[in-house]
């Protein structure tokens, strides 16, 4: 049983079986440079080498437990698709992803985002401090963005180190903005599989109107953000000027 499941076996009763699962695994580059990190760390500890082969190569072994680690973690994050909601956010050890019912998603707020390493600045968060229900980073290319309760609900009353993280509502009708990675697939794709699962679950207005709304590729232009991502409100650029 894979890691998903696991995860979302927790939520089975409210949410049901897993439907599909959209990774958003870290890509070429970034795998890449852990792994110079590991070699570059590892050779500097042969510049005083430990006395027998066993200390000389010690070091470079706890480095790539350690790289492996970090490489791990940042592996996790996912979108898996249910029966009657959606799981949010990372299955790495330790970690739960968020837990979202249909009935939770506003309708129309659903949009697939083509060139999501521009979601950020769009939206006016570039630079700052992570947010739970932003799952964006550096390597994300596609993604799924919608309006739904807030990260405290969906974390099931479990009390979370990320709670610091937990953004304000900034809807245009006061509920919370959501965005999560999906990878390197296409997310026509992804939003397909939700509607399809919503309007077998009883919600045949959610999926209807996310088909309808279909997928947006980012322009970076804080100005486009109401408009390319729904129940968005206007960015305020530096200076109070919209």
């Amino acid at each position: 049983m894979g890691a998903e499941q696991r995860k979302a076996r927790r939520h089975r009763d409210e949410l049901g079986e897993v439907i599909e699962v959209f990774a958003d695994s870290p890509g070429p580059k970034t795998v890449t440079g852990v792994v110079l990190g590991w070699a570059l760390f590892t050779a500097l500890t042969f510049i005083n080498p430990g006395e027998t082969p066993l200390l000389a190569i010690a070091p470079g072994v706890i480095f790539a437990v350690m790289f492996g680690l970090i490489l791990l973690y940042l592996s996790g994050e996912r979108l898996i698709v249910c029966e009657r909601g959606i799981l949010v956010g990372s299955v790495a050890p330790g970690i739960r992803p968020y837990a979202i019912p249909y009935q939770q998603i506003t309708p129309g707020s659903i949009a697939g985002v083509a060139g999501a390493n521009r979601y950020l600045k769009e939206v006016g968060l570039q630079g700052q401090i992570a947010q739970s229900t932003l799952r964006a980073s550096w390597w994300t290319k596609n993604g799924v963005h919608f309006v739904a309760c807030s990260a405290e609900d969906a974390r099931r009353g479990r009390r979370r180190l990320t709670l610091a993280l937990d953004p304000i509502p900034r809807s245009i009708d006061a509920r919370w903005i959501w965005f999560a990675g999906t990878g390197t697939e296409p997310p026509q794709r992804t939003i397909e599989g939700i509607a399809r699962a919503a309007s077998s679950a009883g919600y045949p207005q959610l999926g209807q109107a996310a088909l309808d709304r279909g997928v947006v590729e980012l322009t970076c232009n804080p100005e486009d953000a109401a408009r390319q991502l729904p129940g968005h409100p206007p960015v305020r650029r530096v200076g109070g000027l919209r």
